[in-house]
């Protein structure tokens, strides 16, 4: 299995790096470090000048084979296996055009947007576009993390089985112990709607009959997930039920790393509200499955 990381320079790209190179040490995995020159995207029509984009392609190619020079270090430090790649384009682009091309990536790892601290960085509608169209899973962190225990979420979709095939699979390389917490996607506007309409006779009927239906989805959502893990005898070490997914956040303390599937339900087809949520607030360790 192969891991390609995307570096920009960044202190946070560099910690993905690190906690890329912790799991395929533990997994006999490769890394491919992925930088992306984005001179091209600085033409004369853009800037008003007409050498600026030889110019600034020429600093960024430089900039370039130090990050990866860094790579090879850290590569070195946690005896992973390496090789450093530099492309030129837009990131979001080379980056999916490369997996694609190359079956044997399984893993994306890429830093937290952080703007403005850099010339070649990504900003956050790459890691955004990255996480939601990538056709395998992304890990997107900035802090050096060492995974020991995993919490992974699901609610009544397909990508939901992924989520528990995925996170049973990597729990089981890494040692690590999981937890399971089941949720409903975006119940939030149903409730605000059942609000909006209070007045409607026999409103509680509806509530109940909602919060039935919502403690019913959990229920299955619950038993699909421990079927999975139980049919590859993985032990569970927690179950939280859930309704609210924002609660998802502050079921984290204590576990390094949650797991989740991008979308809200099959219909969905954008980033989950929480799913964004995670992104913008670059405080969790997160690996989001298509």
């Amino acid at each position: 299995m192969k891991t390609l990381v995307a570096l920009d320079g960044s202190d946070a790209a560099f910690n993905a790096m690190r906690s890329a190179c912790s799991i395929a040490a533990k997994t006999s995995s490769y890394i491919t470090a992925f930088y992306v020159n984005k001179g091209t995207e600085y033409s004369p029509e853009e800037t008003g000048w007409t050498s600026i984009k030889e110019r600034i392609a020429r600093e960024l190619e430089s900039f370039g084979h130090e990050v990866i020079h860094k790579a090879y270090q850290i590569g070195k430090e946690f005896g992973v296996p390496l090789e450093g790649i530099i492309s030129d384009g837009i990131p979001a682009q080379e980056i999916k055009k490369y997996v694609d091309a190359h079956g044997i990536i399984k893993l994306i790892a890429m830093g937290h947007s952080s703007k403005g601290r850099g010339a070649q960085e990504f900003v956050e509608s790459t890691t955004k576009n990255i996480v939601a169209t990538s056709k395998v899973p992304v890990f997107v962190t900035s802090t050096e993390i060492n995974i020991s225990n995993i919490l992974i979420a699901v609610d009544d979709s397909e990508v939901s089985k992924k989520v528990a095939e995925f996170g049973g699979s990597l729990a089981r390389s890494l040692g690590a112990s999981l937890g399971l917490i089941s949720f409903v996607p975006d119940t939030e506007a149903t409730m605000d709607e059942y609000r909006l309409i209070a007045e409607v006779p026999n409103i509680e009927k509806h509530i109940e009959a909602s919060e039935k239906i919502l403690a019913e989805i959990i229920e299955r959502a619950t038993t699909a997930a421990t079927d999975i893990l139980n049919s590859m005898d993985i032990r569970i070490s927690s179950i939280v039920k859930k309704v609210k997914s924002d609660e998802i956040i502050s079921e984290m303390r204590g576990h390094d790393l949650l797991i989740l599937g991008v979308k809200g339900g099959p219909s969905q087809k954008k980033l989950s509200r929480i799913a964004n949520k995670i992104l913008n607030s670059h405080e969790i360790s997160a690996m989001f499955v298509q």
